[in-house]
C-alpha cells in the first residue's frame, strides 16, 4: 500500500527523505500485515472510527502528519493510550503473542513520529514526558527507540530560501544551546514542526534542504509549519470556547518562538535571585528572640521576585485559559452533579468500542467478578475527570504560521556555503551517542529531545494545568508564593509564629531547572520508569515502619523519661543527667529500688540501668525537648526513620536498653536487618534492574546519551585515530615511548616529595619541597612540548587523546601555580591539586587498576550527570530549606541554615545520613516555639528518605551500569562460557606437584584412560537413547535423573535425622532449574506437525538429560579416576596411609565410616556411613558450641575474678573444657588421616582447603591451652586470642556455610581486593592534599575563652554538667577530638583519618573543625571558614559516594557472575523468575465435596469468597485494630480503656472468624494454609491475653504477650493487600539465602567477639565506653560489633583502645592485671571488622536481595505480570474442581474439561470466548426479530462475525492447544497424573514466553 495513502493533499513525503520515517511495513514489526480479530459487535459503519484511528496517528489536531524522524526501529512498536491524549484511539492496541499484526491492512503505515510518541504507561502527571513513557512490554521489549536525535534528524522538508550572512560561531553555539535548553525547562509551545535547532558544522544530505525558509536577520530563518486553523477544543473552565478570541491570543502568545527562552530566563533569574537573598546571614538573636517581620518587601530582590511570580502567575492563568485546570475542556461542568455518567462514558470510549472486547481479560463471575465492584463505582466517578478519546469532530483547516529556527550546515547545503565539520576529540568519544555504526564517532547527541517537544504538544492537545506534572509543580509554587505575600503583608509570616513552608513552596519553579541539560532528563525520565515499582516497594516499607512504630509505641512508651537525677549536695541543686534508667539505689536499705515517675509516687518494678548511691531515677521530659521518644505513633515513627537510615540509632538502643531490659536490643537488631538491610535495599534492586531494563531497552545509558562500554582504547602506533589508515612510523614518537616509565616515576616522586610535608617542618625544608615541585613541573612541560612535537605536522592528533588534554591541564595549572604572586598566597595549598593530579599516572600502572579504572569511569558521561543531579537537586533542597528555617536558629550550630551554603552543607549532610539526627533535633528544637517543627521534621524526614536511598543508590546504578553486558552480547557470552565448560579439564592441585607418586610414570596410560571413558560413555549414551523412558516429573517440576538419586537410605531423607545429615554433609536435592528443563523451545506449526514434533522431542530431552548427566567434569573426573587406578596398581603402597595402613585395615576401614574423603570418591576404601558420619560431626558440633559457651561464661574479667579468688590454679573448670575439647580435635585430625592419609594418598586430608582450615584451628586452639596450662594468668594477647579460632569450626562444620563462603566471598575476593586497592590508592593523593591545606591549623586550646596559643596557658575551671560541679584543669593547645583525636599535620594522619571518614562515619565532625579555623595558632570559631567544607564534599563526594558504591557494584556483579545471571538476556530472565513463581504455588485444598447443610456450606463460602462481603469486612476491622493501636500514647489511661475495649471487641470476631471458616473448610483443608493456622494462634492468643491481663494487670509476660498478639492482628494486611503480599513471599522464597549469609556472617561476629573479649576485656573505659558498650561481656560485644557493622562510632572505639600508659596501669607480666589497650590490636581488628563487615558482608546483603529480588522487577513486566494475583486464584479453583483429591493430580478425563475451564492468561481454548457458541448467539440475538426459525438470530450479524473470524488465527490457537494437549498426556502417562507445577509450568510455556527470545 503506499506508504502516503490516507495524508491530507499535498503532504507527501518522500520515501527516501532523510526526514521521513522509515516504512515499517513488511518488517519484523508486523506493520502491515493482517488485521487483529474483530470485535463481535460491528462498529463504525460510517467509517468515522478509522478517520479517528488515522488522525490519533498523525498530528494532534489531526492534521497531517508531522516531518518524521530518520530512526532505525529494530523493535515494534507500542500504542497504547496516554491518560492525557485526547486523540488516542484504541484501534493501536498492542496484539497478544500470537497475533502479527498491530494496524489493520487499510492503515498500516503510520507516521513513525506518532509511533514514538504514543506510550503505554503515560500518567496524567508527565507532563514533559522526561520521566517515563518508554515503559518495557509484556515481551520485554520497548515501546520506542531513544537513540534517535531530534536534535539532529532534520524535523521538516525545507523549501527554498534566500541567501544571508552566517553568524559567528560563537554565537550560533549560545543561541543553540540556550534554545535547547529552554525547550527543555520551559515547555510552553506546541510541538513544533521542526525536530531540533541544529548545531554548528553538522552538516545533512540534500534531501533536508529547507523547504519554505524566508530570510530574516542573519543568523536565524524561518520555516512554516501547519497549524489547524481552530487549534482549540472544548471549553476550557466550562466558558472559553475553542472560538473565543482571548483563548485564541493565550494560544498563539504561548507558542510564540521566544516565550520559551524569555522563560527560561526568568527562571534563571528566579534562581538568581533566591541565591542572592540566602546568601546573606541571618541567625537567631542572641536574646533567642526571633525577629518580627512585617510585609513582603525588604530588599531589591523582593522587588523581583515578585515581578517574576507576577508573570509566572500570567503564564499559568494563561495555560489554565487554554486548557482549562483540572477537567478536560470537552467534559461539561455539569456532569460533575450529574449522578449518570452514561452517556458521557459512551461519548468519550466511541473510538474505543470496536475493539473493547479483542484483548480485555475476561469477565470472571462468582466472587472473583464481585471484587471489582468498588472498582468500577470508582471509575463512574472519575469520569467527569478523565481525558477525553474523541477527537475534532469539525473538518480542520489548516493556516502556515511562521517559526524562527537557526541557521545550520543544512540549510545551506548546495548553497555555496558549507563548513567541514570538526575532527572527533577525545571527549566527543568518550561522551558519545550510540549513534549508527556508519557514524561512530559523531559528537553527543541528544536523545530525549523527542520528549520534550512531544511533551510541549499538550498546550496544543489542551491537557488541563493540572493533570500535567510540572503543572502541578508550578500550580504549588504559585500558590504558595501568594499565600506567602499575604501573609507577609499582614506581619502572619514572621510574626510570634512562623510560617516559612508557602514561601519555600515558592522554590519550586526554580525544579524546572533539573531538566536543563539533557543528561538530568535523562535521570529523571527513569527515575519515573521505576516509580511504579518504587511506590510499591515504598508502600511496603511504610507499612513496615508503622508496624515498628506500634511496637515502639507498646513497648517503649515513657521509657526515655526516666533519668538518673543528682541529688543535691555540695550546696549545689538538683541535677539531672543524661543517663537513662529504670531504678535507684535506695539511701536507707542499699537495695534496688523502682524509679520514680513524675508526680513523686514509685512504680512496681525495678529493671534497666540502676542508678548509684546518691542519684535517683525519676521521669522527666523526653531527650531534644521531647522529640525523641516512644509516647506517640508520630514520635515513634521519627524513631524508626532513624532506625532505618542506620545511623546514630545505637544511641536510641542503648538508652532504651538502660531505661528497660537488655533484650530491648532485639526490636533495634531485628529492625535493622528489616528495614535497612531487606527493604530499603529493595530500593537498590528495583533502581539497579530499572535502570538495566532502560539499558537493555534503548541501548543506552539510563544517566545521559552516553555510550555503554569502556573507553576507546588509544589507536596502535602508526594508524590514524580519525580514518584509521596507516600514516607510517614516527621514529621520534617511537623513542620518546621509551621515557614513559621515566614520567611515571617522577609523577610519584612528585607526589612523595609533597607527602613530607609536616606541620612544624623547617624553613630548609619547606624551600627544598618548592625547589622539587618547580623541576618535577618544569621537566612536565618540556614533556607536554615534546609530546605536541613528535605529532608533527599533524599536531592536531594531540588533541585526540583524553590523556593528552588531562597533562596538558595539568602542566598549564602546575606552572601557573609556581608564580611567586600565586605561590605565596593563601590559595596555593589548594592548587596544588595539579601536581597531586599527576598521581593518576602512577595508578594506571598499578596491576590490575587501568582495567578496573576503566570501568569504573568509562561512562565519565553518565557519572558526571548523577554528580550535577545530585548537586542540582541538593541545591534546591537548600533553597527550600534556608525559606523554610532561616533566622531560626542560633549561631552555635554548625548547621544552622543561617545562609545558602552552609543550608547546602546542611542538605549534604542529611544526605549522607552522618549525624544527621543532629540536624533534624536542634532544627526542631529551635521550631518547637514557632509552631513549625513538624513541618520542618517532615521535611528533613522525608528529604533523607529520598536522598539517601533513592539518589544515593543510583550512583550504584551508574556504576554497576559499567559492569553490566550489554543485551546484544550475551548470547555470545552465553556461547563461549558453553564452549570453556566443555573444554575445560581438571587441573593439577599444589599437592599433585609435590607428590613423588605423580612423576613415577603415568603418561603411558593416559590416553587409554582417556579413550576408555569416553568409548564406555557413549556405550552408555547410546543404550540409554534406545531403551531410556522420559524423564520422570516431580511436583516441583524437576525430573528424576539417576544423578539426582542418593545412596542415602530413603528413611534418613524423611526423618529428622536425615536434616542433621543434610546440615553437615548437604543436600543433593536443589531447587535451582536447569536450563535443559527449561529449554523446550518449539517453533510454530501445523496440527499435522505435532506428533512428529513431540516424538522428536522425546530423544531430544533423553540427549539432554545425557548431557546434563555427562558434564565437563565428570568426564575429567573419569579420565582421572582411571589415571589413580593406574597409579595404584603400579604403585600399591600410594594407597596406604604412612605406607603401613592398607585398605584392608580394621582401624582404617573404621575410620572411613566415619569421615567423608577429601579428594572426592575412594576408588577401593570404604564408604563412609551416613549415621556414623553424622553422629560424629553432631559430636564435634556439640563440642564446638560447649566450648564457644565456655567463652561465653569465662570471659577475662570473670577468669581475674577467679583468680583472685582461688589463685592461679591450673584445674578450673574452664581449663578442663578446654583442654577437652583441643583434645577431641586431635582425635578428629588422627581419624581422618588415618582414613584417608596426610600427604602423598590419593584422598589425602590436606586436598581439601576446609581440612587445613581445621588443622590451622586445631593448632591454634593446642597452642592456647598449652600455654593455659603452663602459664596459666601469664599469657599474652596473642595466645588468649587464639581461642577464637574455634568459632570457624562451624562453618567448616555446616554445609550450607560453607558453599556460601565459596559462593560469596572465594569466588570474588580477587575483584574485592582490587576495589580495595583502588580505595587506598585514592586516599593517598587526597592525604598530601589535605596535608598541605590544613597542616597546622587545626589544633585548638580546651578553653574555648582564649583567642590563641598565646593565651593557652596556666589553669581554668571547667564543669561538668552546666555550671556545677568546677574545677581547675590545666590549658593545653592540642588537636581536636570532636568524637577521636585526629589531625592533618602530617601524611600518616592525614591518611588515617581520611580512611576514617571515607565509611561516612565522623566525617562531619571534621568537617565542622575545618569550617571553624580561624588561621594558625588562633583559637577556631564556629563557621569562620565555611570554604573549607568544600576539601570534603569534593571527598566525600568521590570516596564515600563513588569507593563504596564501587564495593557494592562489584559485589552485585559478583553475584550475577556466580550465578550466570549476568550473561542471560531479558526474555531468558523472565523465563527462569517466572519458573521460580510457579514453583512456589501450590494448589488449594478444599473439601473433597462441598458441605451441604446450610449452614456449613455458608461458612465454606466465607472462607473461600476472597473478594466478598465478609472478606472486607475483617479487612476493615484489621485496619481499624491498626488505628487502635496508632492512637495509644503515654499517660492516657481513659483513651486505654477505650482501646481494650475496642481490641476486645475485635479480637473476639476475629475468633468467630477463624472458627466459621475452620467449620466451613475442616481442619484438613484449613490447616493447609499457611495464614488460617497464623489465624489460629493469633486470634486465641488475643482474645485470651485480653481476658488475662483484665485480672492479672501486673504481670510483666501477659502484658508483652499481649502486646504482641495484637500487633500481629495488624500484619494480616499482608494477607490481604496483593502488593504486601507478593512482597512477602518474595522475601519468604529468598529467605534461605538471606538466612545462609546470616549463619556465615554470625560465625564472623561470633569469632571476633570472642577475639575482642579476650584482647581488650579488661581494657580501662574511655571516652565511648560505659556499662553497656564494652567488650567485657559476649553480649556486649555482640552488640558492639554490630553497631559498628552500620559504620556507627568504630573510629571512636578504635582510638580508645589504643589507650596507653600513662592512663592506664601497665604490668610488665601478667597480662590479667593490666587494663591498657594495645595500639596495634586496635587498629587491625577494628579496621578489619570494617573492612569485612560493612564494606563486604553489609553490601553481601544488598547483593543477595539485588540478585534474589531481580524478578520483582519483571513482575511489572511480562509472564510475571500477566500472572496475577487474581489469575493464580482462577487456575487454583479450575485445578480444585478437575484434579484427584487424593493425589492432587490431574487424571487424563479431566485434561479436556479442564483446559476449557481455563481464563485469563492460561486460556488455551481454540475459540477465543467471545467466539463461543453462545457468544456469538447473544451478539447476534435481536429482540424485535420475531422469526421463529432462526431463534430471534439475526442471519445477517450472524454471516458477518463468522466472515469476521481469523481461522488462520484459529488455526494456530489450534496446534498450540494441540501441543499443550500431546505433552500433557505424556506427563499423565510417566507419572500416572499430572502435578499442579508441571500443568503451570506448561501452560505458561506456551501462553506467556517466546520460544525464540526465552530459550534460544
Amino acid at each position: 500500500m503506499d506508504a502516503n495513502a490516507g495524508r491530507p493533499h499535498g503532504i507527501r513525503h518522500s520515501s527516501n527523505s532523510s526526514s521521513s520515517a522509515v516504512d515499517l511495513s513488511g518488517t519484523s514489526t508486523g506493520l502491515g500485515a493482517q488485521a487483529p480479530l474483530p470485535a463481535l459487535l460491528p462498529s463504525d459503519a460510517d467509517g468515522r472510527g478509522y478517520t479517528r484511528r488515522r488522525l490519533s496517528w498523525s498530528n494532534a489536531e489531526g492534521g497531517p502528519d508531522l516531518p518524521r524522524l530518520n530512526v532505525p526501529v529494530t523493535q515494534e512498536p507500542e500504542l497504547a493510550a496516554s491518560e492525557e491524549d485526547p486523540f488516542f484511539s484504541s484501534e493501536g492496541t498492542r496484539l497478544r503473542k500470537d497475533e502479527s499484526s498491530i494496524f489493520p491492512t487499510p492503515h498500516s503505515n503510520a507516521s513513525s513520529t506518532s509511533l514514538l510518541s504514543t506510550h503505554a504507561d503515560a500518567g496524567p502527571d508527565d507532563e514533559t514526558r522526561l520521566t517515563g513513557e518508554a515503559q518495557p512490554r509484556v515481551d520485554g521489549h520497548w515501546s520506542r527507540n531513544l537513540s534517535a536525535d531530534s536534535e539532529r534528524s532534520p524535523g521538516f522538508t525545507s523549501r527554498p530560501r534566500r541567501q544571508y550572512t552566517a553568524p559567528s560561531p560563537l554565537r550560533r553555539t549560545i543561541t543553540s544551546a540556550f534554545r535547547r535548553a529552554s525547550m527543555r525547562v520551559a515547555n510552553i509551545g506546541g510541538n513544533r514542526s521542526y525536530a531540533r535547532f541544529q548545531d554548528d558544522g553538522e552538516g545533512s544530505d540534500a534531501s533536508s534542504t529547507s523547504d519554505g525558509i524566508e530570510q530574516l536577520d542573519a543568523g536565524e530563518r524561518v520555516a512554516y509549519r501547519t497549524l489547524p486553523s481552530i487549534p482549540l477544543r472544548g471549553r476550557a473552565l466550562g466558558i472559553l470556547g475553542p472560538t473565543n478570541a482571548l483563548r485564541l491570543r493565550l494560544y498563539k502568545l504561548l507558542i510564540h518562538p521566544y516565550i520559551e527562552p524569555t522563560i527560561l530566563a526568568l527562571i534563571v533569574l528566579n534562581a538568581v535571585a533566591l541565591v542572592v537573598q540566602a546568601s546573606r546571614t541571618l541567625l537567631l538573636p542572641s536574646n533567642q528572640v526571633p525577629i518580627t517581620v512585617t510585609g513582603y518587601f525588604h530588599a531589591w530582590e523582593d522587588f523581583v521576585i515578585f515581578v517574576l511570580f507576577v508573570l509566572f502567575t500570567i503564564e499559568a492563568l494563561g495555560r489554565i485559559c487554554i486548557s482549562g485546570l483540572f477537567l478536560d475542556p470537552e467534559v461539561r461542568t455539569s456532569a460533575l452533579f450529574s449522578l449518570s455518567f452514561a452517556k458521557l462514558a459512551r461519548t468519550m470510549s466511541t473510538n474505543s468500542a470496536p475493539n473493547a472486547n479483542i484483548h480485555s481479560p475476561i469477565m470472571r463471575s462468582g466472587s472473583l467478578a464481585r471484587g471489582h465492584t468498588l472498582r468500577r463505582v470508582y471509575d463512574n466517578l472519575a469520569k467527569p475527570f478523565s481525558l477525553s478519546l474523541s477527537s475534532h469532530a469539525q473538518p480542520l483547516s489548516f493556516a502556515r504560521v511562521p517559526t524562527r529556527m537557526p541557521p545550520s550546515s543544512s540549510a545551506l547545503h548546495g548553497e555555496g556555503y558549507s563548513e567541514d565539520p570538526e575532527p572527533p576529540t577525545f571527549l566527543s568519544r568518550v561522551m558519545k551517542s550510540d549513534v549508527p555504526k556508519s557514524d561512530p564517532d559523531a559528537l553527543v547527541s541528544l536523545p530525549f529531545s523527542l520528549d520534550i517537544q512531544m511533551a510541549r504538544s499538550k498546550l496544543e492537545r489542551n491537557i488541563p494545568y493540572l493533570r500535567q506534572g510540572w503543572g502541578r509543580i508550578d500550580f504549588l509554587a504559585v500558590t504558595g508564593f501568594w499565600v506567602s505575600f499575604a501573609l507577609a503583608t499582614a506581619g502572619l509570616e514572621r510574626g510570634n509564629h512562623h510560617i516559612g513552608i508557602y514561601r519555600a513552596l515558592s522554590v519550586l519553579r526554580t525544579a524546572r531547572l533539573l531538566s536543563v541539560t539533557n543528561g538530568t532528563t535523562t535521570i529523571m525520565r527513569s527515575l519515573k520508569i521505576a516509580r511504579p515499582l518504587l511506590a510499591n516497594v515504598l508502600y511496603f516499607i511504610i507499612f513496615a515502619m508503622v508496624l515498628f512504630s506500634i511496637i515502639g509505641v507498646q513497648s517503649f512508651k515513657g521509657s526515655l523519661r526516666r533519668t538518673c537525677n543528682l541529688l543535691p549536695v555540695l550546696g549545689q541543686n538538683s541535677t539531672q543527667l543524661l543517663q537513662m534508667c529504670g531504678g535507684h539505689i535506695n539511701a536507707t536499705t542499699l537495695a534496688p529500688s523502682p524509679y520514680l515517675y513524675s508526680d513523686g509516687t514509685s512504680a512496681s518494678i525495678t529493671k534497666g540501668f540502676i542508678c548509684p548511691l546518691g542519684q535517683v531515677c525519676q521521669e522527666g521530659e523526653n531527650p531534644y525537648s521531647g522529640v525523641e521518644s516512644f509516647d506517640t505513633v508520630y514520635y515513634a515513627t521519627l524513631q524508626i526513620v532513624v532506625l532505618a537510615s542506620a545511623n546514630t540509632w545505637s544511641q536510641v538502643m542503648y538508652q532504651i536498653m538502660a531505661s528497660e531490659y537488655l533484650f530491648a536490643s532485639i526490636f533495634f537488631i531485628f529492625g535493622i536487618l528489616v528495614l535497612n538491610f531487606w527493604l530499603f535495599n529493595l530500593m537498590v534492586a528495583v533502581i539497579t534492574n530499572s535502570f538495566s531494563a532502560i539499558r537493555a531497552g534503548t541501548k543506552q545509558s539510563a544517566f545521559g546519551a552516553a555510550p555503554l562500554g569502556r573507553v576507546d582504547e588509544e589507536p596502535e602506533e602508526g594508524w590514524s585515530a580519525v580514518t584509521g589508515r596507516h600514516v607510517g612510523q614516527n621514529r621520534l614518537k617511537v623513542w620518546w615511548s621509551y621515557t614513559r616509565w621515566f614520567w611515571v616515576f617522577l609523577a610519584f616522586a612528585s607526589l612523595v616529595v609533597q607527602a613530607t610535608t609536616t606541620a612544624d617542618m623547617s624553613a630548609i625544608h619547606r624551600e627544598l619541597i618548592d625547589l622539587t615541585e618547580f623541576i618535577i613541573t618544569f621537566a612536565f612541560d618540556i614533556e607536554i612540548l615534546v609530546r605536541i612535537a613528535v605529532e608533527l605536522p599533524a599536531w592536531r592528533n594531540f588533541f585526540l587523546h583524553g590523556n593528552n588534554w588531562l597533562d596538558l591541564i595539568i602542566a598549564i595549572g602546575s606552572s601557573v601555580i609556581q608564580i611567586p604572586a600565586i605561590h605565596n598566597s593563601s590559595v596555593y595549598p589548594w592548587l596544588t591539586v595539579f601536581p597531586l593530579a599527576r598521581f593518576y599516572r602512577v595508578l594506571l600502572v598499578v596491576p590490575r587498576m587501568k582495567p578496573l579504572m576503566l570501568t569504573v569511569f568509562g561512562n565519565m558521561y553518565g557519572l558526571a550527570n548523577m554528580t550535577l543531579f545530585l548537586l542540582l537537586i541538593n541545591f534546591l533542597a537548600a533553597l527550600f530549606g534556608i525559606q523554610l528555617i532561616q533566622g531560626d536558629m542560633p549561631g552555635s550550630s554548625t548547621m544552622n541554615f543561617g545562609q545558602l551554603f552552609n543550608s547546602f552543607l546542611a542538605m549534604y549532610q542529611i544526605f549522607s545520613s552522618e549525624n544527621w539526627t543532629t540536624v533534624l533535633y536542634t532544627a526542631t528544637d529551635a521550631e518547637l516555639n514557632l509552631n513549625q517543627a513538624i513541618t520542618v521534621c517532615m521535611f528533613l524526614c522525608c528529604w533523607l528518605l529520598f536522598a539517601n536511598f533513592i539518589v544515593m543508590q543510583m550512583f550504584i546504578a551508574v556504576i554497576n551500569e559499567n559492569f553490566s553486558v550489554a543485551e546484544e552480547a550475551k548470547r555470545k557470552m552465553q556461547e563461549s562460557s558453553h564452549s570453556e565448560q566443555h573444554s575445560q579439564t581438571t587441573s593439577s592441585r599444589w599437592t599433585d606437584m609435590l607428590n613423588p607418586y605423580i612423576w613415577l610414570g603415568t603418561k603411558s596410560t593416559t590416553a587409554d584412560a582417556e579413550n576408555t571413558s569416553s568409548t564406555s560413555v557413549l556405550a552408555e549414551e547410546e543404550t540409554l537413547v534406545q531403551h531410556s523412558p522420559l524423564p520422570m516429573h516431580h511436583e516441583s517440576g524437576q525430573r528424576r535423573t539417576p544423578s539426582s538419586t542418593s545412596s542415602k537410605p530413603h528413611h534418613l531423607r524423611q526423618s529428622s535425622f536425615g536434616l542433621l545429615h543434610d546440615l553437615f554433609t548437604g543436600s543433593e536435592i536443589t531447587d535451582d532449574i536447569p536450563l535443559l528443563d527449561l529449554h523446550r523451545g518449539r517453533s510454530d506449526s501445523k496440527g499435522s506437525e505435532v506428533a512428529v514434533e513431540h516424538e522428536t522431542d522425546r530423544y531430544f530431552d533423553i540427549l539432554a538429560r545425557l548431557q546434563r548427566e555427562r558434564d565437563p567434569s565428570k568426564s575429567s573426573g573419569d579420565t582421572h579416576r582411571t589415571q589413580t587406578i593406574e597409579l595404584i596398581r603400579r604403585h600399591p603402597s600410594y594407597d596406604k596411609v604412612f605406607w603401613f595402613f592398607p585398605q584392608t585395615n580394621r582401624l582404617r576401614r573404621l575410620c572411613q565410616k566415619i569421615v567423608n574423603p577429601s579428594g572426592g570418591e575412594r576408588i577401593f576404601g570404604t564408604s563412609p556411613s551416613d549415621v556414623a558420619h553424622t553422629f560424629f560431626q553432631l559430636a564435634i558440633f556439640l563440642a564446638v558450641l560447649g566450648n564457644v559457651a565456655t567463652e561465653a561464661i569465662a570471659t577475662p574479667l570473670y577468669r581475674r575474678n577467679y583468680y583472685m579468688q582461688h589463685g592461679p590454679v591450673r584445674g578450673a573448670w574452664f581449663h578442663v573444657t578446654e583442654a577437652t575439647f583441643g583434645l577431641i580435635l586431635v582425635v578428629e585430625f588422627l581419624i581422618k588421616i588415618i582414613a584417608d592419609g596426610l600427604l602423598f594418598t590419593p584422598n589425602a586430608y590436606i586436598r581439601s582447603i576446609w581440612n587445613i582450615l581445621d588443622f590451622v584451628i586445631m593448632v591454634g586452639i593446642v597452642v592456647n591451652v598449652s600455654f593455659t596450662l603452663v602459664f596459666v594468668s601469664g599469657l599474652s594477647r596473642f595466645i588468649r586470642a587464639l581461642k577464637a579460632l574455634q568459632a570457624l569450626r562451624f562453618m567448616t562444620l555446616i554445609d550450607k556455610m560453607r558453599s556460601t563462603f565459596e559462593n560469596l566471598i572465594l569466588a570474588g575476593f580477587i575483584r574485592i581486593l582490587d576495589a580495595a586497592v583502588l580505595a587506598v590508592l585514592y586516599l593517598i593523593p587526597f592525604s598530601v592534599w589535605g596535608t598541605n591545606i590544613f597542616a597546622g591549623l587545626m589544633n585548638e586550646c580546651n578553653d574555648t575563652s582564649v583567642q590563641g596559643i598565646g593565651d593557652c596557658t596556666n589553669e581554668y575551671v571547667n564543669t561538668i554538667y552546666g555550671n556545677n560541679f568546677g574545677f581547675l584543669v590545666p590549658r593545653a593547645w592540642d588537636n581536636p577530638a570532636p568524637s577521636t583525636k585526629f589531625s592533618f599535620d602530617n601524611f600518616p594522619a592525614s591518611m588515617l583519618i581520611l580512611f576514617e571518614i571515607v565509611s561516612e562515619e565522623g566525617w562531619i565532625d571534621v568537617m565542622s573543625v575545618a569550617m571553624s579555623i580561624t588561621g594558625r595558632g588562633q583559637q577556631p570559631q564556629i563557621n569562620a571558614s565555611q570554604a573549607n567544607a568544600i576539601f570534603f564534599v569534593i571527598y566525600n563526594l568521590l570516596g564515600g559516594v563513588v569507593i563504596l558504591t564501587l564495593f557494592v557494584s562489584i559485589i552485585i556483579g559478583n553475584f550475577s557472575s556466580r550465578t550466570g545471571s549476568a550473561f542471560v538476556t531479558e526474555a531468558q530472565r523472565e523465563w527462569i523468575d517466572l519458573q521460580k513463581l510457579i514453583k512456589r504455588l501450590k494448589p488449594s485444598k478444599r473439601p473433597k465435596v462441598k458441605p451441604t447443610s446450610l449452614f456449613r456450606a455458608w461458612c465454606y463460602d466465607r472462607a473461600i469468597h476472597k473478594h466478598g462481603w465478609w472478606t472486607r469486612m475483617m479487612t476493615l476491622l484489621f485496619v481499624v485494630q491498626i488505628i487502635v493501636l496508632m492512637t495509644e500514647a503515654f499517660s492516657a489511661e481513659t483513651v486505654d480503656n477505650w482501646h481494650n475495649i475496642l481490641s476486645f471487641s475485635i479480637s473476639l470476631i476475629y475468633v468467630v472468624d477463624t472458627t466459621i471458616r475452620l467449620y466451613g473448610l475442616g481442619w484438613h483443608a484449613f490447616r493447609a494454609n499457611g495464614w488460617n493456622l497464623f489465624d489460629v494462634v493469633v486470634a486465641s492468643g488475643s482474645f485470651t491475653t485480653i481476658l488475662v491481663a483484665r485480672f492479672y494487670s501486673d504481670s510483666l509476660a501477659v502484658q508483652l504477650l499481649q502486646k504482641l498478639f495484637l500487633v500481629s492482628i495488624a500484619f494480616k494486611l499482608v494477607q490481604r493487600v496483593g502488593s504486601l503480599n507478593q512482597l512477602f513471599k518474595t522475601g519468604i522464597a529468598s529467605l534461605p539465602v538471606i538466612l545462609n549469609l546470616l549463619a556465615l556472617w554470625l560465625t564472623l561476629f561470633l569469632f571476633f567477639a570472642i577475639m575482642n573479649m579476650e584482647v581488650f576485656g579488661l581494657t580501662k573505659w574511655y571516652s565511648g565506653e560505659n556499662a553497656y558498650q564494652n567488650y567485657q561481656t559476649m553480649g556486649s560485644a555482640f552488640l558492639m560489633l554490630a553497631f559498628m557493622s552500620t559504620g556507627e562510632g568504630w573510629n571512636q572505639f578504635m582510638h580508645d583502645y589504643t589507650l596507653a600508659y600513662p592512663r592506664c596501669t601497665q604490668v610488665s607480666h601478667g597480662v590479667y592485671q593490666t587494663d591498657c589497650g594495645s595500639t596495634p590490636w586496635a587498629f587491625s581488628m577494628f579496621i578489619a571488622w570494617n573492612v569485612l563487615s560493612m564494606y563486604i558482608f553489609v553490601n553481601m546483603f544488598t547483593g543477595v536481595i539485588v540478585e534474589s529480588f531481580s524478578y520483582i522487577f519483571q513482575s511489572t513486566s511480562g509472564g510475571l505480570k500477566s500472572i496475577t494475583r487474581h489469575e493464580t486464584r482462577a487456575f487454583k479453583k479450575a485445578w480444585a474442581e478437575f484434579s484427584d483429591p487424593n493425589t492432587r493430580l490431574l487424571e487424563r478425563p479431566n485434561l479436556v474439561p479442564f483446559l476449557a475451564k481455563l481464563s485469563g492468561v492460561f486460556e488455551v481454548r481454540i475459540y477465543p470466548s467471545h467466539y463461543s457458541t453462545a457468544s456469538i448467539l447473544a451478539a447476534c440475538h435481536d429482540k424485535s426479530n420475531k422469526n421463529s426459525k432462526t431463534g430471534g438470530i439475526n442471519l445477517r450479524k450472524l454471516n458477518k462475525l463468522l466472515n469476521k473470524i481469523d481461522f488462520r488465527m484459529i488455526r494456530r490457537r489450534r496446534a498450540v492447544y494441540m501441543r499443550i494437549y500431546h505433552e500433557a498426556n505424556a506427563m499423565y502417562y510417566q507419572s500416572k497424573g499430572i502435578s499442579f507445577t508441571e500443568m503451570l509450568v506448561l501452560l505458561a510455556h506456551h501462553t506467556l514466553i517466546n520460544d525464540r527470545e526465552a530459550l534460544g
